[in-house]
Parts: structure tokens; sequence; C-alpha cells
């Protein structure tokens, strides 16, 4: 199947389309190609929106154009026709860009290219003033504090004596007065208020509308299977009847009731009960069609001839999905009727939740801050606000009159929100006036269900028109990615793993094959490797020693392919990192082990914990158990014995520490004795300078003073140390952390340092990340672990609601809140309940099937399998492995797929193997000196530059804390992304400068800020000093590192720190920071050559430590901000 046809018309320019791009068929290439052929038939490049989801989209999307224009400009016509189409789409871009005078190639920042976020943003911004939204702050980092802050405070409302106090004792009353789990609950709903808070106000003193939804829900579900039950009606009813006079009226009294039943029951919600009856007959409480029937059914054992009839009816089931579909879904219906308790909790929500986020509202404010929901929400007020009842507003006027085409990538990921956005946006749209909607996307590969993506909206926008568009479906089938025997597998295995029918309520999607573009290479294109076990427990060990197996066998043979391992959950890989680092293997985990989950990270916790609250004894223990102090359980016992906190100051703990007797006659062994003499005085020390600066500087102090940096294992160790020190002075104020719950959320959400393992290594790293993050990505091997493993099992939420759409077309909504904590949940919410599973089993497919078609070369499965006689147990349904069952399971019984049989307490032994011993200090640790702090400490102060041996005069150090808190800015630049920085973000940094240097004793003038926040505007303003700043590979931010004397000529050993250095085509790059700039009498080419002559011997020093690790090319290069001005300086 060709799909050529589909990709040229795709390239009108006067047309609308929806394209369904399949993975590997190339949809930014697509995406390229229609925005270069836009770019002949504007009168501005502005004319033209392109929205994707991400930042890394939007980065890829604007640097395939940009090379596209760049290739164009500079290079011949390639021979190769996919080539020559894209240069001469490009070569006639550029010819319209001269004759406008665009300037295109020097001012690429004129393609809009943005994130659907970032444009949100962009709307509620431009129009603030207009519209009394007001200039929206920076999105928080840290969301969930301010979310419960906000559910706090409205039910601190309690004692008041109005509607709002009166609703929340309704509300705490139905959860059983559990105020942290109200709170919690409140908290969750904030997240995706967009969806739910257009609803509520449709919630209170409306029973009636709910109940007749309900009842149209029933009505419209019960027809359907009475449709589908047709041609078996007949036959059914007498069965039915038959099973009704045969059965006990005491074993089923609802069958009895069926007795001299001639037709099917009522299709609407009055015949509910009926059927549940009659569906009960037909299947088991877990929702499998019955195999067997006996007298409990009402069929005894000696009316062969009538059993015989029911079995054939229910294969004649079991053979239409269907059936089998209708008749699961008819169990789980909830009653029409709404109970009194359910009528008074959704008035009591009706009220609440909207005041709930307008407290919300109030905490940004304050905080100045604000989420990203909020963003979406003011450019939805931004657009929906209109003068004089006008149907379009202003805004959307002006907006229109600047848009000629926009093109949403990835747009299988849509949310309703933003949906209404894009549906304002059209408003003045009218049909061939030359405005286009270009809308790609693949609704096999939406899985964001959890950030509240609706792939529904991708099917009805098939179908149905946005606003005033209409848009022609098209489908590429073409996959340019894997070879063909994984195609051919995904094929097979897929079209029978994804639903028959479209459904867009529920999110179902029909599989769309894929048609191989590349050969078919030797070998199975997919293994899959089942496991039996005796115990379960034995599993990941095996499957991780086989993983590692294959790994090295693949570099063994294949050392420059890349290797993925993809999991859906982090968990999956408890055993598999060790199995990795026992087998000397290089891998990079992205995102995958939690900062908090590290012992040197949780020791750094303690220690500031500790510190911050010196009666908190559970925090002193830990610190004394970590390896910087090393003490046994032994010691702990005998030291907390007699630790008993007076509770008259909160210095007691502290101070009983210090009066423990160290002699031999306290039992102490003679370890803890010695440590002890010099731990409790550096804590003492730290105590004392608390409060009197920075407390990132007073915890990394005390740390290095313990030992903490020997304790560690590997750079990597000390990279995740740093990371939590950098957050540590992100959120100290005024030497304390005034909000300890808030700081532990945010360092929740930080990872480890990805790159693990031998970083010397010539073969390429085994990625690992989850599945999630592999969207977009390809690798020539692909491993998907523990495929048979259940995710933990989300918590209920305060309310769930749903949005569905009539037999009429006519949209209604279902909503029903948690039941009260003594109660079971009423039968509305075990149905949202129940249609959400479904929505996640459905998702759960199309997880495996991106999972899946990551695979360029091969694909490996690995999952437990277990046998049930002389059949196989299905999975559970929440595993991925589900959705292949029917595959899987065709290979186990022909044979064609083998099982591994793994030995009973094999494992085990294997576990007990690799346990370690507690490491720590020996007892003849010295401290380290002063200079030693400059391994973690990077700019803060102690920044070791080699020609800066001798105590600074005061001139010069106020100049270095300067250029400490320009480093760190710059430093929070490149880690969230130039994007991130808007000038307007820059202008609040002079406040937190000034807070910062004064903490330091340096007093700063206005116009030095000014200079400070000017040279950064120059610098993202600069096309060099954004390459610098750009994502890259092996980027870093104040890397030390550390030599020896014998390394690089040096006469002694130490660290060094480099403020920037990357790797991009195959060069590694370093850079330094020079905030200086010409004399006025001095020309920047003088300038220039000094300063070169001057750091040369620095450059040179940093370029000898990398060729040590390495021996990637190495090129070094001064960089300016105040200028600004680039230069490279030669290296040998």
């Amino acid at each position: 199947m060709n799909d050529n046809a589909a990709r040229i018309e795709a390239l009108d320019p006067q047309q609308s389309f929806i394209v369904s791009a399949p993975a590997g068929s190339g949809k930014t290439g697509l995406i390229t190609q229609r925005v270069l052929r836009l770019l002949r038939t504007v009168e501005s490049p502005e004319q033209i929106l392109c929205i994707t989801f991400t930042r890394k989209a939007a980065a890829e999307m604007a640097l395939r154009i940009h090379n596209a224009l760049r290739d164009a400009l500079i290079n011949p016509r390639p021979d190769d026709p996919y080539k020559a189409q894209i240069w001469d789409l490009a070569a006639a871009a550029i010819e319209h860009s001269k004759q406008m005078d665009w300037d295109l190639m020097d001012m690429p920042n004129r393609l809009r290219i943005q994130t659907i976020d970032g444009f949100c943003r962009y709307i509620a911004s431009q129009f603030a003033l207009e519209t009394e939204i007001g200039v929206l702050p920076e999105p928080s980092d840290n969301i969930v504090s301010l979310y419960r802050i906000a559910a706090r405070n409205l039910l601190d409302k309690l004692e008041e004596d109005s509607d709002t106090g009166r609703y929340v004792a309704v509300l705490l009353a139905h959860m059983g007065n559990n105020i942290e789990r109200c709170e919690r609950l409140l908290s969750e709903l904030l997240s995706n208020r967009e969806q739910w808070l257009p609803l509520i106000f449709n919630v209170a003193n409306n029973h009636q509308y709910f109940q007749q939804v309900v009842e149209q829900l029933i009505d419209e579900s019960l027809f359907r299977l009475e449709a589908s039950l047709q041609p078996i009606a007949g036959e059914l009813v007498e069965l039915v009847d038959y099973a009704a006079n045969q059965v006990p009226e005491d074993k089923n009294p609802q069958l009895v009731e069926l007795k001299g039943i001639v037709e099917l029951p009522d299709s609407s919600f009055t015949g509910l009960t009926q059927w549940k009856t009659i569906v009960g007959l037909m299947m088991t409480k877990d929702l499998k069609l019955r195999k067997s029937i006996t007298k409990t059914q009402g069929f005894p054992k000696q009316d062969q001839h009538t059993k015989s009839r029911m079995l054939s009816l229910l294969d004649w089931c079991r053979d239409n999905t269907d059936v089998q579909e209708q008749l699961s879904n008819t169990l789980f219906l909830p009653d029409a009727d709404l109970s009194t308790s359910q009528q008074t909790i959704l008035d009591a929500l009706g009220y609440l939740l909207p005041t709930l986020a307008a407290e919300l509202t109030m905490v940004f404010k304050q905080q100045e801050q604000c989420d990203y929901p909020a963003i979406t929400l003011a450019a939805l007020d931004a657009l929906q606000q209109s003068p004089h009842d006008q149907q379009i507003t202003d805004i959307t006027l002006r907006l229109d009159y600047s848009l000629r085409h926009i093109l949403v990538d990835e747009f299988q990921d849509t949310s309703g929100s933003q949906m209404q956005l894009l549906e304002h946006l059209l408003a003045g749209w009218e049909p061939d006036d030359g405005r286009t909607l270009f809308l790609v996307g693949d609704a096999m590969q939406s899985l964001y269900g959890f950030r509240n993506a609706n792939v529904g909206l991708f099917l009805q926008a098939q179908q149905h028109p946005i606003g005033p568009v209409q848009c022609r479906p098209l489908t590429l089938s073409t996959n340019f990615r894997s070879q063909r025997g994984i195609i051919d597998w995904v094929n097979n295995s897929f079209g029978h793993a994804f639903p028959d029918r479209a459904d867009s309520a529920r999110g179902a999607i029909p599989y769309s094959p894929s048609t191989a573009h590349n050969a078919p290479e030797a070998g199975n294109a997919v293994q899959f490797f089942g496991f039996s076990c005796e115990d379960s427990k034995d599993y990941p060990e095996a499957e991780a020693a086989r993983i590692a197996a294959i790994c090295v066998d693949i570099q063994r043979h294949h050392s420059d392919q890349s290797i993925a391992i993809l999991v859906r959950n982090r968990g999956h890989l408890q055993q598999i990192i060790p199995a990795l680092r026992h087998a000397d293997l290089n891998w990079q985990a992205i995102d995958i082990s939690p900062l908090k989950s590290l012992m040197p990270v949780m020791d750094m916790l303690s220690l500031t914990r500790a510190l911050l609250s010196p009666a908190d004894r559970i925090a002193w223990l830990s610190v004394l158990r970590a390896p910087f102090c090393g003490l046994g359980l032994d010691d702990l016992v005998i030291i907390s014995s007699t630790l008993e906190v007076s509770g008259k100051t909160p210095l007691a703990l502290l101070h009983q520490l210090q009066a423990v007797d160290y002699t031999e006659n306290n039992n102490l062994s003679p370890y803890a004795r010695h440590r002890l003499k010099h731990i409790i005085p550096c804590i003492h020390y730290a105590w004392q300078m608390r409060g009197k600066g920075c407390l990132r500087n007073v915890i990394e102090h005390l740390w290095i003073q313990l030992g903490g940096p020997s304790t560690l294992r590997d750079s990597a160790e000390l990279d995740d140390v740093r990371c939590f020190l950098d957050l540590l002075e992100h959120w100290q104020v005024a030497g304390t952390l005034p909000d300890w719950e808030s700081f532990q959320q945010a360092a929740d959400k930080l990872f480890a340092t990805p790159n693990r393992g031998d970083m010397d290594a010539t073969t390429p790293s085994i990625q690992i990340m989850t599945i999630h993050k592999a969207k977009g990505l390809e690798f020539d091997h692909v491993l998907l672990p523990s495929l048979s493993r259940s995710p933990k099992s989300p918590d209920k939420p305060l309310l769930r609601w749903q949005q569905t759409i009539t037999q009429q077309g006519e949209s209604s909504l279902i909503m029903a809140p948690l039941g009260a904590h003594d109660e079971e949940d009423d039968s509305i919410y075990g149905y949202l309940k129940h249609e959400a599973a479904i929505k996640t089993q459905l998702e759960n497919t199309r997880v495996l099937y991106v999972a899946a078609t990551r695979a360029v070369s091969k694909l490996y499965l690995f999952a437990q399998v277990t046998e049930k006689g002389s059949d196989w147990q299905a999975p559970a349904k929440t595993s991925l492995l589900s959705s292949l069952w029917q595959t899987i399971v065709t290979g186990l019984d022909d044979n064609s797929l083998s099982v591994i049989q793994v030995e009973a307490n094999s494992a085990p032994s294997e576990r007990r193997s690799g346990l370690h011993h507690k490491r720590r200090l020996p007892i003849t640790f010295c401290p380290p000196q002063a200079p030693t702090l400059t391994l973690l400490t990077g700019v803060e102060g102690n920044r070791k530059r080699e020609q800066h041996s001798q105590q600074l005069s005061d001139d010069n150090a106020r100049l270095a804390h300067l250029g400490t808190i320009m480093h760190r800015t710059i430093k929070q630049i490149a880690t969230e992304g130039p994007s991130s920085w808007p000038e307007q973000r820059l202008n609040k940094m002079p406040v937190s400068w000034r807070a910062q240097l004064k903490e330091l004793g340096v007093l700063v003038s206005e116009q030095e800020l000014a200079s400070m926040r000017q040279a950064l505007i120059n610098m993202l303003n600069d096309d060099d000093g954004l390459w610098i700043l750009q994502p890259h590979t092996q980027a870093h931010c104040e890397q030390a590192l550390g030599y020896s004397a014998a390394v690089a000529g040096c006469r002694d050993g130490g660290v060094s720190v480099i403020d920037r250095t990357f790797v991009t085509d195959g060069v590694r790059w370093i850079i330094d920071y020079k905030f200086s700039a010409p004399n006025a009498d001095q020309s920047v080419a003088v300038f220039s050559a000094r300063q070169t002559t001057t750091y040369q011997a620095q450059l040179q020093h940093y370029a000898n430590l990398y060729r040590q690790i390495d021996t990637t090319p190495v090129r070094g290069a001064l960089y300016f901000p105040q200028i600004p001005l680039f230069v490279e300086v030669s290296l040998d």
C-alpha cells in the first residue's frame, strides 16, 4: 500500500487536513515540508503558527526547517528524490523570503513554532491589560504545595457562619471528619480543574438533570444490547424462562421473577434489573461468558439437550466481540435514582469547588506563581471575553488577522480545554477563505490520559468540523523506521490487540496497519522470553540476568548499534540495573532513579533536617548512622538511651549529645568513641554558623568536614549530592528552610545523574527510560521487561465525571462523588470507575504499541507466564502483556514460543551474594583541608582557579561574589532551557540577586544589577549565546574535574570547575565565561586578543583534563556576555 498520493496532497496550501501518521511514518518530515510550502504563500512568516506539546518537539521542528533552508541556500540540489523535494520547497521559500525582505535566515525566530503552553501564555500575556487578567507569573516547579495551601484555606472556613462553612461541614462529615484525607483529595482535583471547572456549575441543585442523563445512558446502552442479541433473541428468551422455572427460589430470586418471560425486557431504564439478571445468567463474576452451566443457574444435569442449547448460545456470544462487550457493560450500568446522600454531597461540591479554585487563584497571587492549567484558563478567558455580546472577541479577531495557517503536531494528545482554545482561534474563519488548519498525529500513540489528553477528540475531528473548519482525513502507512520482520509482527499482534471499532467516548482506536519500507533482516525480528517460576519472587532476578546477557551479546557482535531498555514503571528496574552493573555494562538512565531514593542524598536530607531541627531524634540518629559518621547499631542503642529529650529547649538533644561520655566506661565501641570526638565539634560549629550565611554552604561544609565526599562510590554520586545542594540553595531563605514540606516535594521530583558505568567505554551507553520518555525516539534493539507486572491501583478521587455524546449528538454530563467513609460507593461512581478502567486498558495497548515501534532491528519481550492445569493463566488485565495475550498464548500452545523454567531458590542465593556491607570511613580518617571544598561548591566563593591561589582582596572578593551570582543564573538558564527565560522573567532577577548578595555581605548598586541583567539579555539574544545554552549531548554546567599531581603536568593535584561543556558534531566544547568588557579606548579586537593570551593556558589545562577522559576532539572558547562576544581559543 503506497501512501505517496496522501503525502503529496498534504502539501496543498489551500486545504485543511487531519493526518493519521503511525509510528515511523515520517510525521515531522511531512510537517517540515508543509511549512516550507506555506512560506511561499504568506505575506510574513508570522502568519504561520506551529503548535507542539513539548519543547523538545518544538526545537526539533524548528531545527528541521532551519536546516532545510540552510541546505537549499548553500548546497546543490541532491539526487535523492525525497531530499530533492525538500530542497525544492526550501529554495522556493528562500526566494520568497528575499522578495518579501524577511531576512529569514538571520532571524529564524520569526518562525512561530511554540508549545501549546507557550502559545497560551503568549495570548494571556499579550492581552493581559485589555482582559483584566493581569500578567501571569512563572509556572511553579512545586505546584503541589500550593494546591495543598488552597485546600487548607478552604477547610479553614469550617467555623464560618456562611454557606461555605456549612458546605465544608457537609464534606468533612462525608469524609468521616478526616481533614488530612479531605485536604489531599481536594488538592488532587486542582491539577485538572480546567476539565471540571466549566462543568461544576451544573451540579448544585440540579438533581433532575443528572437523573435524566443517567436514564438516557441506560436506555442507549440497553438499546445497543438488545440490537446485538436479536439473532438469538427467541432462543435466549426460551432458555431464560426454562432456567427461571428450574432454579430454586432461594438461590436466585431475581431469576425466578422472570418465569413466563416471552420477549426480551424493555430496553429502557425500567428494565435494567431484568437485563442484569439475564446477563448474570450468561456471565461469571469476572465478566467471562460461562463455559459450563449447572443446576445453580437453572440447568439440571439430567436435561443435557437444554444445557447444550444454552452452551451453543454462549459459544455464539463468545465469537461475537461486540456482544460480549455489551453484556459486560450492562452489569456496570448505574441505578437511575440518585440517593439522598449523593444529592447532598453533589450540592456541597457544586458550591465548594468553584470556591476552591478561587482560593488557589489567591494563593497564586500571594506567591507570585501559577501552574499550566492557570495559563490555559487565562488564555481561554482572553479569547472568550467578548464586548457588546459579540460572538467573536476583539482578541480573536486580532489573532485572526495575523494567522493564515495553523499546524498542530501530536494532535492525539489534545485535551478538552486545548480543543476549546483551537475552536476560539478558528471562530472568525470561513470555508474556502484561504486559511488552513493542519492536524497531525497518531491516535494509536495517545498515551497521556494522566495529563488529560483525550484521544476521542482526534476521532471526532476526523468526522466533524472544528468550529467552521472541516479537515479532510489523510492516512500515512509507510514505516521508514523498522525492518519488515518487526512491522509484520506488529501488524499481526496489534491488529488483534486494538478494538475492532472506534469509540470516541472511551478512546477506542482501531488498528491501522503499516507497510514496511525497509527489507527484513536475518534472524528473529521479535523474541519473547517467558519465565515460569515456582516462586514469583524469583522472576525479577532471572529476567534481569537474561537482559544483561542479551545486552552483552549485542555489544559483542553489534558494538555500533543502540540498545534501549524501556519500562512502564521505574520500579521494574530494581534488579535490572544491578545486573547491568555486575556485567560491567555502560548505561544511561534518564529520569529513572529518584534522587531521594539514593543513600548519599538521603543522608544529606537527614543532615539538613537535623541541623534545622535539633530536637529531631530520628534525623540525628540517621546522621550518626550515615557512612560519614559510621556508628553501628549497638552504639546507636547506647547513645539513644542517654538522649532523653527534656523539652526545655530546642537544643536539648544537641546538648545531651555533647554530654555523652566518650570514655571506655560507656560501652561504646572504640570506633564510635574516636569518631564522636571529631563529629560533635563539627556539628556544634555548624549549628553556630546556621543563619549567618547561605544554608547550602553550612550543610556542604559540615558534610565535607565529616568526610562525606570520601564515602561516595563515584563521580555520579558526587553529581547527585551537588544536585541536592543546588536545590537546597534555591529554597533556602536567610539561612533556613521556611517550608520544609515544599522543599521535600521539590526534592521528590529530582532524578539521579543519568550517566552510570564506565564513561570511557567505546560502545554506546545502554539507554534506560520509561516508555513515555521514549516516545518519538528509535533504537536498534529494544528490550521490554516485566510486561506481566501490574501497576499499583490508583487512589479513588473525590469526584468522578464524564462527558458523553448522545445518539442525538448532544453533550451530556455525569458526575458522582466518592462514597461516604462508612458507605460503599454508589452505582454511578462505580460505573464511572469501570469506564475509567476501560480507558486505561485501551491506553495500555497504545503504550505497548509505542514501546514496540521504537525498535529498528530487533525487539525483545519479557514476561512471567504461569501454567494453570493444561492451560496458561491469563495475565492481569492491568498488565501490558494482557494486550498481547492472544498472540502470546497462541505461540505458547504451538511451541513457537519457548518458556524458561526458573529453578526455585536459585535467584535468592544470587540476591544474598549481591548484598553490600555498610560503608563507613576508616578510624584513621582525617578531615580534609579547606581546598577540598572546591569538590562541590563550584562557583560558591570556593571556585578554584589555578592563578588565584593567594587570598583575595576585598575588591576581588566582591567581584567573585558577583560572578558567583551570574554563574548560578546562567546555569539555571541552561538547565531549564533558554525558552523558559523571557525578558520579563529576567527583569525580576535583580531582586533575588540583591538578597543573595546581601547574605554574602555585599551591597550592590542598581547600576551593577542592571549591568548583570543586560549581560544575560545579551546572551539570550545572541546566536552564539543561545547555542551555548541550548541542550547538547554530555552537557554540563559547573562540572568539577578532580586531578592528581601526575595529570596534565600540574605540580599539585586539585579540582577544576568548567563553566560549560558539551559535545556537538563529534567535538567537545569548553566554554569559559568572562564578565569583562573593553575599556572606552580599547577596540574589541585588541580586547579579545589580550583575553585570549591571558586565559589560553587555563583552557589548555581544561582540555588536557578532558583528553584524559576520552579521545573526543576538544575545542575551547571564551564568552563575554556583556559585549556579547564569542572568542575561540586555539588549543594544542
